[in-house]
This record gives structure tokens, sequence and C-alpha cells, in this order.
């Protein structure tokens, strides 16, 4: 029974995915034939274990790339020049059947702020005035489908100054008042490669709160990113890639540890529907 149990709530979450089509363009645009996405994923993060129980069968790895985009926070908007990858692990929960997402990792790399510490243009290549910002993961990751049938992220983060006069415990955000992003997707973005789905993502109802740890000069940080800033003037804009293998791809070792009966590969768009359709 476990296995027709499993299918039921493939098929549960598969639908979950036909209003979010809908809702981002009723033909979402695919590529030519044989193009990839125009970015690097890397499976290296993806654990080489499951949860105890868990059917490779029914798992899978999956990483996001952020390969675009602006975040506006506060007066400071910030190009996004460096891709931003996120790596979880989706399937179905060994005690409940029910389907989950657990979160394994992001990397990213420090992205230079045009103007500078003080935002005043050409003054960001002056010794001591020059910005660079990393984002770091808080808490709270999750890929839901919403009730308008998009898909959709939530994540928190922090992001980290570095400068050599404000230390090295530099945030916009903290781990107790992140910046929290509920990310939606934008009508009409969704296109299919070959071996990724891309849509673009976005949310301006997030609000920013003051700079933390960065000693003497925390008020000019505030006053140079208008910070706190309240929900409605900010704003997170993300060209966003997202690919997924199944556990017997990654790891053809786990082939022997299968208990679904019949099972076969998985096609992309049906991992990417399940992985929308978890609850957490």
């Amino acid at each position: 029974m476990r296995p027709l149990r499993r299918s039921a709530r493939l098929l549960s979450a598969l639908a979950l995915a036909v209003p979010a089509l809908v809702a981002l363009g009723a033909a979402p645009a695919a590529a030519a034939p044989g193009e990839n996405a125009p970015v690097e994923f890397d499976f290296g993060d993806c654990p080489d274990q499951l949860p105890v129980g868990a059917d490779p069968a029914n798992w899978q790895c999956a990483v996001i790339v952020l390969g675009g985009g602006t975040m506006k926070l506060g007066s400071m908007t910030q190009q996004i020049t460096e891709p931003i990858s996120i790596t979880l692990q989706g399937g179905f929960d060994p005690a409940t059947n029910e389907p989950i997402n657990i979160f394994v990792s992001m990397r990213s790399k420090s992205m230079t702020v045009p103007d500078g510490a003080l935002g005043i243009p050409g003054t960001g290549s002056l010794p001591l005035l020059g910005l660079k910002v990393k984002t770091k993961y808080v808490g709270n990751f999750r890929l839901y489908t919403t009730d308008q049938g998009q898909y959709a992220s939530a994540i928190d983060m922090r992001i980290k100054l570095k400068n050599d006069l404000l230390g090295d415990g530099c945030y916009i955000g903290s781990k107790k008042a992140p910046v929290s992003l509920n990310l939606a997707g934008e009508d009409g973005s969704v296109e299919w490669f070959d071996n990724a789905i891309a849509m673009k993502m976005n949310d301006t109802t997030f609000s920013v709160p003051a700079s933390t740890g960065c000693g003497a000069l925390g008020w000019l940080v505030d006053f140079r990113a208008g910070l706190p800033s309240a929900s409605g003037n900010n704003s997170a804009n993300f060209q966003a890639y997202l690919t997924s293998k199944s556990y017997t791809e990654l790891f053809p070792a786990m082939r022997t540890q299968v208990k679904t009966a019949g099972s076969t590969a998985p096609k992309l768009t049906d991992l990417v529907a399940s992985l929308f359709g978890s609850a957490k």
C-alpha cells in the first residue's frame, strides 16, 4: 500500500503545479531544444545520506541559482553580480509520508557596491571607502505554491557588509531580526530549459531592520542605506534557475535500497512539481 499512497501524494503534488503554470503563463516558454540554462549547477553539497527509512526512489537533491536581478534595501540598490546558490533535499517524510524539503546549504560570493560606503558615485574605489556585500542564510527556507497558484519561496537572510572600517561583524539584518523574503513567481516568466526551470521571483513586502555589529559607524551604515526601512520601500527581484536530480541518479549505489517496486527515473517537470508541493 505504501507505494500506492506515495503515488497518490505525488499526483496531488503535481496537481498543485497545474494552477501554478496557469498563473505564470498558460504556455510556459521553452528554450530551444538542446539549450541549457545560462548558469552553472553544482551538486557537490548534496548529502549522500537520507533520513532513516527514506526510499531513495522518492527523494531528490535540488539546486537553485539566483543568477541575476536586484535587491533594494532602503535607499541602497545592489545588482546581483555573483550567483547565489541554494541546495536542498526533497522527498517524502518516512514517518508521515508527507512531502518535505530539507535545506542543505547556501553559497554566495561578495559583490561590490558601486558607490561604496558613502553612496557617492566614483568613491567606491577610494581607500577605506569601498564596500562589498554578501548574503548569509538565517533560516526558514521553503518552497511552496500560493493560493493563487504561483510558485513561491520563503527565506530569512542577513546581509554582511565588508569594509575595513566596519569590522567583521557588520550586518543588515540579524539572526533574531532577519530580512525575511516571501518571493512569488512573476506572471508569464516561467521558462523550461533542457536541464532546469527558470523564472523571475519578486517580493516588495518585506521590511529591513537597522544594521547590527557595525560599531561606532553603525549610524553611517543606517544613514547610507536609509535603515530601518518599512515594508513597501524595499524590493527583491531575482532571476532564479532550479534543477534537480533523483538520489538514484546522483548516487547509483542507492538503487539497491529502493523500496518502491517498478519505480522509474522521474522527469524534471515531476521533480519540480513535487518540490513546490512540499509543506515545509
